[in-house]
């Protein structure tokens, strides 16, 4: 899978930043999931197997991906990020769910999956 920026923790999942937030997540035409997040958050570390498992089973039917809160500002300003880890579900640009702090593996994957399956 292409990594662009990544830390070594989190290398199989891709990223977005203020640059590509659009592209990749509001004009996406599947559900995207977002997980913002932070090199220094021990609990961003803690979730990333969860999310990297979800962005597997998934891989097809919806996207994920990373935002670095401190190298991507305006984009985790603009979806008011006030602690990490963020997760954010969009389906065709609107944001659709949203957890803060570590939530189960099985959690993220159910959210995601009622988005993906309603978009059917």
């Amino acid at each position: 899978m292409f990594v662009e920026g990544r830390e070594d923790n989190m290398a199989n999942l891709l990223s977005a930043t203020d640059e590509t937030f659009e592209e990749l997540v509001l004009k996406s035409d599947r559900p995207v999931l977002v997980d913002f997040t932070a090199a220094w958050c021990g609990p961003c570390k803690a979730m990333a197997p969860a999310v990297e498992d979800v962005a597997r089973e998934y891989e097809g039917e919806a996207s994920v991906y990373l935002v670095d809160i401190d190298a991507s500002q305006a984009t985790s300003q603009a979806h008011k990020v006030m602690g990490v880890p963020t997760f954010m579900i969009f389906n065709k640009g609107v944001p659709v769910q949203r957890f803060t702090g570590s939530v189960s593996r099985s959690k993220l994957a159910a959210a995601l999956e009622a988005v993906v399956e309603g978009d059917k």
